[in-house]
């Protein structure tokens, strides 16, 4: 089995056609002001732009101020430039003719479902995921999902 790890969380790769912990200093450089998401996993019909939060790890810095965040929306601006900043990488490193589908998982057990579809819709609205002078989609398709509805989505970590 290949898996890779975020924190506490590992997720099983095996049937993925290639991957990458994307936030890596050594892809990057140790000056790069580039926003990242953690993985990219291609699949046979895509990729998949990985950003974790586990404000649950026991080694989390502050998930009161996560949960704070994330309430208040303050989050939607980060992870949105980091897929922005991950997609342009992406696209300037290599022709990606697959779709792409930014998954954050949020590992968090206290936070409420009903304020995870208000920030699926700001986040799409952020990203942005159309423009009308566009020739195609920034991505593909764009979710938020807490760790149970990611399990039942992808498959168990």
């Amino acid at each position: 089995m290949k898996t890779v790890q975020e924190g506490d969380l590992i997720f099983d790769v095996t049937s993925a056609v290639s991957y990458e912990r994307f936030d890596d200093k050594k892809l990057h450089g140790s000056k790069s002001t580039m926003k990242k998401v953690d993985f990219i996993i291609e699949n046979e019909d895509g990729y998949i732009f990985l950003e974790v939060k586990d404000p649950d790890d026991p080694v989390a810095n502050n998930p009161q101020k996560f949960y704070s965040d994330f309430r208040t929306g303050n989050f939607i601006p980060e992870i949105a430039g980091q897929c922005r900043d991950t997609l342009l990488f992406t696209k300037l490193r290599q022709d990606t003719e697959k779709p792409i589908a930014f998954v954050v998982l949020v590992a968090m057990e206290g936070l409420e479902d009903a304020l995870i579809i208000p920030k699926i819709d700001e986040l799409i609205r952020a990203l942005p995921l159309k423009n009308k002078t566009w020739g195609q989609a920034s991505v593909d398709s764009c979710i938020i999902l807490k760790l149970d509805a990611y399990k039942e989505k992808y498959g168990e970590e």
